[in-house]
């Protein structure tokens, strides 16, 4: 009998376990490359910790991401910008940063932009979006008394499945793989604890 309880009870802990990988929060830290989404496995296999975009301006190049990939409204977006000499291939740390966002309606918001502590020429700023549509984002900075700038182009939506086609089949595809391998590990686990002689589901 207590095999038995033990086999209904392993499907049950398989699901569980699924969604705790699903829903878990964890910290994305930051590294040269993209984003480094530790323990996220659906973010990893998606690849959304790399670079979206990237603007080349006075012999800069300006990369930037959004984390999550896909902002939704009202949600706490993290945009993260990487700045790199082109000529000689090094990161540019020390610069005054700032970050102008402006609304579908036209609306401006000026936002501080730090470097990011302990990782050289990371530039990040956390924000809610409050409006659905198009944003643009404008990084803007200057070093030896030369400004440069990006301009780059978000969309908010209600949902992180909407908006993005490649995120929404990613998810689908992901999700569908993780069902079938937890579906093949728990009943391979189920067979193996099942006692001599019991009938296997």
């Amino acid at each position: 009998m207590r095999e038995k309880a033990l086999c209904r009870l392993l499907p049950l802990c398989g699901w569980l376990l699924v969604l705790g990988l699903l829903r878990g929060w964890t910290p994305a830290l930051a590294h040269h490359g993209g984003l480094g989404i530790e323990g996220d496995l659906v973010q990893w296999a998606l690849k959304v910790d790399q670079w979206q975009e990237e603007v080349v301006d006075q012999g800069y190049r300006i990369k930037f991401l959004s984390y999550p990939r896909q902002p939704v409204l009202g949600d706490r977006t993290r945009l993260v910008f990487e700045i790199q000499s082109v000529a000689t291939g090094r990161y540019v740390s020390g610069l005054t940063a700032e970050l102008t966002v402006h609304a579908p309606d036209g609306t401006p918001r000026a936002i501080p932009l730090p470097e990011t502590t302990g990782v050289t020429a990371y530039y990040e700023a956390a924000i809610m979006f409050e409006q659905l549509g198009a944003h643009r984002v404008t990084f803007r900075a200057s070093t030896a008394g030369v400004p440069f700038e990006g301009t780059f182009h978000k969309g908010v939506s209600r949902s992180m499945l909407i908006g993005d086609w490649a995120i929404f089949v990613g998810n689908i595809a992901v999700l569908a793989a993780f069902a079938v391998t937890w579906l093949g590990l728990v009943l391979s686990i189920q067979r193996r604890f099942v006692a001599p002689g019991l009938p296997t589901p």
